[in-house]
C-alpha cells in the first residue's frame, strides 16, 4: 500500500506541478517583463497575442465574431469562457502575455534571479534558478493548445511546428 501512495505521490509531482493554476497574484504582467527585454516586447506588441483581448469588445473583430455565430456588438470582455484565453492571468493583464507562455512570473521574477549583474556574470546558473522557480522558457505546444483547441468558438486545426516560428523571440 505505502509503495501505491509513493508510486502515486511521485506521479503527482512529475506530472502534475506544470499544471497548477496560478493565481492573479502569481502574474507580474509584460512591463516588467519589457524593463530587461525591450526587444522581445516590441516585437510582442505588433503581434495578434498582444491585442487577444481588442478582439472582446464590442465591434471588434466583427467577422471572425460573426463567422463563430457569436454576436459581434456584444461585449465579452467580461466573459470569463473568453477571459482566460484573452488575457495572462487577469483582467488587467490584457493580451496573451510573456506569462501565458513562460508561466507566471512571481516567483522567477525577484530581483535575486533577475538580476542583471548576476545574468551577466553567471547567466547558466541564474537561468537554472529561474527554471528552478517556475520559468518555462521553450513553450511546448500544451501550452498553446490550452486556448488553440476546439473549444474555441474561432478554432481553426492548430500546427504548433507551423505556428511556433510565428511567437519565437527575436535573436
Amino acid at each position: 500500500m505505502k509503495k501505491i501512495l509513493l508510486f502515486i505521490l511521485l506521479a503527482l509531482v512529475l506530472f502534475g506541478l506544470p499544471f497548477i493554476a496560478y493565481t492573479a497574484e502569481d502574474y507580474v504582467g509584460a512591463q516588467k517583463c519589457k524593463v530587461c527585454h525591450m526587444k522581445i516586447f516590441k516585437s510582442w506588441e505588433q503581434t495578434p497575442h498582444a491585442k487577444a483581448f481588442e478582439a472582446l469588445k464590442p465591434n471588434a473583430a466583427v467577422e471572425a465574431k460573426q463567422k463563430a455565430g457569436l454576436d459581434p456588438q456584444k461585449d465579452y470582455t467580461q466573459d470569463a469562457t473568453c477571459v482566460g484565453c484573452h488575457t495572462t492571468g487577469a483582467p488587467d493583464r490584457p493580451g496573451v502575455q510573456c506569462e501565458a507562455c513562460h508561466g507566471a512570473g512571481k516567483q522567477y521574477s525577484s530581483a535575486t534571479i533577475m538580476n542583471r549583474t548576476r545574468w551577466k556574470a553567471e547567466p547558466e546558473k541564474q537561468c537554472a534558478m529561474a527554471v528552478e522557480a517556475g520559468l518555462v522558457r521553450v513553450p511546448t505546444e500544451e501550452h498553446c493548445t490550452a486556448c488553440h483547441n476546439e473549444k474555441s468558438p474561432t478554432y481553426k486545426p492548430f500546427d504548433f511546428k507551423a505556428r511556433y516560428p510565428d511567437v519565437k523571440h527575436p535573436e
